[in-house]
């Protein structure tokens, strides 16, 4: 479909009006229409007002084409005039939209003409995907292509055999034993061979299923790491695992099950090519046969779909627990909380077990459905034959011959093919799964600027930022945690974010390492808006040390190299020393190759934050974050740590979220944050003159 004409308001609603229309027609969801029609809105809208028209411009000429295609809407917009991106001028309106769209709109300018591109997915297919999962067999597409030249060799011998077996049932019922001893050659050649290709294509097959897996998990751990905190945070670790291990090894598999599946269903055409070969009427009525069972399978593997999708959600959740249980097993054993947390695993054991058994069930109501049917032809094959023959029209040889195949392929074929229908539809689902943690708006991936500064100065500001939590429920009502708050920290200084728990201390550091965005407001880095600033001058410029810092199930130095692998074995000890840690890693059995468990569960809370503290140390920082990462800290330690921050002072900014004022009563400058706003700001002693709220904390803890 193409629309033609010029944009001018009456042209929109009636463009859009048809797109609304044509999107609803060929099944593109409620929420992709929206996306589509509010889109081209804006778009249309924005080149209205670059020509100009209120002030007396010439309207601009468009069109609109429209079509369906791989399970895809494609719409293309040409607009005639000067080049204008209005993706890049995008109205707050038209960027939310196209933030939450699974795949962006691309815009050029070609021979005169805006165009826009515009891609919205109606439908998974199988080829869709299989073209999504080709392009992570790179490196070993060669022996792809061997395996199915070697499958198609397979698929050729697949359909000579039964001919010749067929051929030699015949030469037994002549007694011609010249023709049965070359048949039978025949048949032992084809064989043989048929086995050495299979193995070349299976060899060559898991050559790619290997490196298809190495390459798809990679980058989906390389995606992982770049989703967004808050997705993460809402959705738990149960998700990723599933998606990271069972649905990539799935998909990974797709070409080689694929191939393997094909060969057999092959197989299964070769005997029908015999049967027709035969008798070209007995064909007919087989075929029928085959079909009607082949449409019930097909409409088991559309029923399961739906039900497959609402088990892997349940098993997700499943899995998440499990992980969030071992991982916080202490506080389990501790708050003597085993049974409640027994009660809640078991009910989403039994949540996801329901699901997947209410599956099974239905898959086989509608399997027995096909079974019996199978039951019912069979039946009406054997009198169909015996009517035959008792009319001549058969000998019974020749139905004794075709009885055999009709038996192979009543059963074995029908099963192949449910095998093979099954297989796609987990591929799909799988390839959709994965697709959607890669791409899909469900899971949106941090988003940095352009813009390098290989060192920061360390200058930090805040102008009125305001910052609430998203959560993806409909119900959830988002409360503001920042409300228009501004701050400043110069270069080099020490900043304290105190006040108390709830106040916002800890969102604001969030922000200032990227970890969040703020709504509303900017947080400059240098004066330089943080969004402008790509992703290495941030992470590469800024160390934040949290309260409960994770330390991996690694030795101690494994730990400080994934932070700095050309760390020498001077530096590892210097750093560790400032921290406070050499001497207590020194005491352990294995020195700085101790291994400390998962979480660093051998070591202290106190020494995890001392080890963490290295780990940022480490790196050339020009900002150290530090949201109340001394907590765990007795006396004389904390004592030390303040002397190393005291050593590094004018040399990076230090924010430090305070769970004692006592640890920041030297900073440069205090902020006490309240309700998620400045209460106040100034030195320990200005504050503790003229704020009411800072006193009465300082005091409390005396």
């Amino acid at each position: 479909m193409t629309l033609k004409g010029d944009i001018n308001p009456a042209t929109i609603k009636e463009t859009i009006d048809t797109v609304l229309a044509f999107s609803e027609k060929n099944g593109l969801p409620q929420k992709s229409r929206v996306q589509l029609s509010v889109a081209l809105e804006e778009m249309l809208l924005d080149y209205m007002e670059s020509s100009g028209v209120e002030r007396g411009g010439k309207e601009l000429s468009f069109s609109l084409s429209l079509r369906l295609q791989n399970g895809n809407i494609l719409v293309r917009l040409r607009v005639g005039g000067a080049a204008f991106n209005p993706l890049d001028a995008a109205s707050p309106i038209l960027r939310t939209v196209i933030d939450g769209m699974d795949s962006a709109p691309v815009w050029a300018f070609r021979h005169g003409y805006n165009q826009i591109n515009l891609v919205f997915q109606v439908y998974s297919t199988m080829l869709k995907n299989l073209q999504f999962s080709w392009k992570y067999m790179r490196g070993q597409r060669l022996y792809f292509f061997i395996a199915v030249i070697s499958q198609l060799i397979s698929v050729a011998f697949s359909i000579v055999t039964p001919v010749l077996s067929a051929k030699i049932i015949v030469s037994y019922t002549e007694s011609v034993f010249n023709q049965i001893v070359l048949v039978a050659l025949a048949i032992f050649a084809v064989r043989l061979l048929s086995n050495v290709v299979l193995f070349i294509a299976n060899r060559s097959y898991n050559i790619v299923y290997n490196q298809t897996l190495s390459n798809l998990e990679e980058d989906l751990i390389d995606n992982a790491l770049h989703i967004t905190k808050g997705c993460i945070d809402e959705n738990g670790t149960g998700l990723f695992i599933q998606r990271l291990t069972v649905d990539t090894t799935k998909l990974a598999t797709g070409f080689n099950t694929l191939a393997d599946m094909s060969t057999t269903l092959f197989n299964y055409l070769g005997i029908l090519g015999a049967v027709f070969f035969i008798s070209p009427s007995v064909f007919i009525v087989v075929f029928i046969l085959i079909v009607m069972q082949g449409a019930f399978e097909q409409l088991r593997s559309i029923k399961v779909n739906v039900l497959d999708r609402r088990y892997r959600e349940a098993n997700e959740r499943f899995t998440g627990f499990i992980s969030e249980m071992v991982k916080g097993a202490t506080d389990v054993k501790t708050l003597n909380s085993a049974e409640a947390f027994k009660a809640e695993l078991a009910l989403r054991i039994r949540d996801a077990n329901d699901k997947r058994m209410y599956m099974q069930s239905r898959s086989w109501v509608y399997r027995l459905t096909r079974m019996e049917l199978g039951v019912l032809t069979h039946l009406g094959f054997m009198i169909l034959l015996g009517y035959l023959i008792m009319r001549g029209r058969l000998s019974a040889v020749t139905a004794i011959v075709l009885f055999n195949y009709y038996s192979q392929l009543d059963n074995a074929a029908i099963a192949a093919l449910s095998s093979f229908l099954e297989f796609v539809r987990d591929f799909n689902l799988s390839t959709e799964r994965v697709h959607e943690l890669l791409q899909g708006h469900k899971f949106p991936k941090e988003r940095f600027g352009s813009r390098h500064i290989e060192s920061l100065q360390g200058d930090i500001q805040l102008e009125s930022v305001s910052f609430s939590y998203k959560k993806s429920d409909p119900q959830y009502r988002p409360k503001d945690v920042l409300k228009d708050l501004s701050l400043h920290i110069p270069a080099g200084s020490t900043a304290a974010l105190v006040g108390l728990s709830g106040s916002g201390k800890s969102t604001i550091i969030r922000l200032i390492s990227k970890l969040y965005e703020a709504g509303r407001g900017r947080v400059l880095l240098d004066g330089i808006h943080i969004r402008e600033l790509d992703k290495d001058t941030i992470r590469k410029n800024i160390a934040l040390v949290d309260q409960k810092p994770y330390i991996f199930n690694l030795s101690i130095k494994e730990n400080l190299l994934l932070v700095k692998p050309d760390m020498s074995e001077e530096e590892m000890i210097a750093v560790c020393k400032k921290a406070c840690i050499h001497d207590d890693i020194m005491s352990m059995t294995d020195g700085y190759d101790t291994v400390v468990g998962e979480g660093g569960i051998t070591m202290s809370g106190g020494q995890c934050q001392r080890l963490a503290i290295a780990r940022a140390l480490l790196r050339n920082f020009k900002i150290l974050l530090l949201d109340e990462a001394t907590s765990a800290l007795d006396n004389i330690t904390q004592s030390r740590i303040q002397s190393v921050l005291e050593n590094i002072h004018g040399k990076q900014t230090i924010v430090v979220v305070a769970h004692r004022l006592s640890t920041v009563i030297h900073a440069d400058v205090i902020f006490f944050i309240d309700d998620g706003k400045v209460l106040d700001r100034g030195t320990h002693q200005e504050l503790l003159a003229r704020c009411q709220k800072y006193r009465a904390l300082y005091e409390g803890e005396a």
